[in-house]
């Protein structure tokens, strides 16, 4: 069981809409709301839900009281929440972090998924971590001499000192709040935002020291599963799994060596010129699993052999699953995947694939580049270079490549005697673009013994990324 943990300050009406979402959830054992606000007194009956537990402060403890109503909670586990923002995808983010525990896990949306996961660590505006880790904070908080003030900015330290990647989620997130219109935004404007890369730099100072001294309050080694190892990466739209892949969007972030004289915004630009992170931003793992055919996931390198896209349905299930694939891959890739599946233990085993595909028609698409062409593109290693030579010459590309026969070469040279000579254009199809046509595959998974995991896996390397604009199932 999760107690809740919530900070009231000036967003009453935030608060309540907040209280009224967490309350039915059966995780939630109580919801602790705790009142920074010296002059205004909360009282349970304020809220219409029998958890919540109201704690009056005396003093405005800023962030770390966070930490210290976890510290009080008679649960194992603590569920954090910024009052500004809803968070919709509960169920998958706890049914993870059980798998999980001895990692922070946090919820964000795709720009702040990329700023912690490419240039420095924090958590975000949904977070779930174990009472003792909490716990051991507190006493990191004493070791390491923090002063009150240090202290009162709590959220900038406790990620930190676990020294561990908190095992992140993104996907929408709805905000209560309009920011330009919010006036207790704590970090509101340039300022506060600098004030608390400021104290992120300090508590990554902290850290660093204390783990040269060896200091054994603080974490040496890199807990299993590592950051690369980690699959699991985004809600579906209905809260009823997770999609998963081993593909990971950045190169790995510890071929950058941590400088304690190096500030938070130096080392952003240093991450940001070496990988420029704005195409996982567009096209993050959530448009995958938000239950709309009009956006996508594409992922920023090239699919290679072994890479794995699937779901976790969040428990074991032993009924027929049947599981729709769009993507802009062409029909080869799924023709050299491999389907594997698995139980809560994530041993994977392969089952037989059979699957029916077709082409989809995106009616929204209103340009000139045909199925033919398409598939070619897809499913050939020209690199680039496919035509449609009849749409082409319409619009005076060279049509120098690709000539099967004489016929067409003499054909080619008495049009060119017949026209102005003008610059030749290279025709170019780029695979982050969307020419229209969609591949639509289904596939049934039923298992004798139960399952919980379903990926599909790559039979070798491609010239192309991972467009996907829905994976999705249902019962049948």
């Amino acid at each position: 069981m999760t107690t809740a943990i919530l900070l009231s300050w000036e967003r009453m009406d935030s608060l309540k809409e907040i209280v009224v979402h967490l309350c039915p959830h059966v995780m939630f054992k109580e919801i602790m709301i705790w009142n920074n606000k010296v002059d205004v007194h909360l009282e349970e009956k304020m809220f219409n839900c029998p958890k919540v537990r109201v704690f009056n402060s005396p003093n405005n403890m800023f962030f770390v009281a966070r930490y210290m109503a976890c510290a009080m909670a008679s649960s194992p586990y603590c569920y954090f929440q910024d009052d500004d923002w809803k968070i919709h995808y509960l169920r998958s983010m706890y049914a993870n972090f059980l798998r999980h525990p001895q990692f922070l896990h946090t919820d964000t949306n795709s720009d702040v998924w990329a700023l912690t996961n490419w240039r420095w660590c924090f958590f975000e505006d949904g977070s779930l971590a174990t009472r003792d880790s909490v716990v051991k904070f507190l006493k990191q908080a004493s070791v390491t001499d923090m002063d009150p003030l240090e202290f009162a900015y709590g959220d900038m330290y406790f990620s930190t000192f676990l020294n561990q990647v908190p095992y992140q989620l993104e996907n929408y997130l709805e905000e209560l709040v309009d920011p330009a219109k919010d006036e207790a935004a704590f970090s509101k404007g340039s300022s506060g935002k600098s004030r608390n890369k400021q104290y992120m730099h300090k508590a990554a100072q902290k850290a660093w020291d204390a783990l040269k001294r060896k200091d054994p309050a603080f974490e040496q080694e890199e807990l299993h599963p590592t950051y690369l190892e980690r699959d699991v990466r985004s809600p579906c739209a209905d809260d009823r799994c997770l999609i998963i892949s081993n593909k990971h969007p950045f190169p790995d972030v510890r071929m950058f060596k941590y400088r304690p004289y190096i500030d938070i915004e130096e080392i952003e630009k240093i991450h940001t010129l070496y990988e420029d992170p704005s195409i996982y931003i567009r096209y993050p793992f959530s448009k995958a699993v938000d239950g709309m055919d009009n956006t996508a996931y594409k992922s920023t390198q090239p699919i290679a052999q072994g890479d794995y896209i699937g779901l976790d349905m969040l428990l074991e299930i032993d009924r027929k699953i049947e599981y729709r694939l769009l993507y802009q891959m062409g029909d080869q890739w799924i023709k050299n995947a491999k389907l594997e599946v698995a139980g809560s233990d994530a041993v994977y085993r392969t089952i037989p694939l059979q699957y029916t595909c077709k082409d989809v028609r995106n009616m929204d698409y209103s340009g000139k580049i045909t199925l033919d062409v398409e598939h070619a593109f897809l499913n050939r290693a020209w690199d680039n270079l496919v035509f449609d030579k009849k749409e082409m010459d319409k619009l005076e590309y060279d049509l120098d490549v690709d000539k099967d026969d004489d016929e067409d070469e003499e054909q080619d040279l008495s049009q060119s005697h017949n026209r102005q000579q003008s610059p030749k254009k290279t025709p170019e199809l780029s695979y982050y673009e969307d020419y229209g046509w969609r591949t639509q595959c289904k596939f049934v998974v039923h298992e004798a013994s139960k399952f919980r995991f379903m990926r599909l896996v790559s039979g070798q390397d491609e010239a192309y990324p991972f467009v996907v604009y829905d994976l999705g199932w249902k019962v049948i």
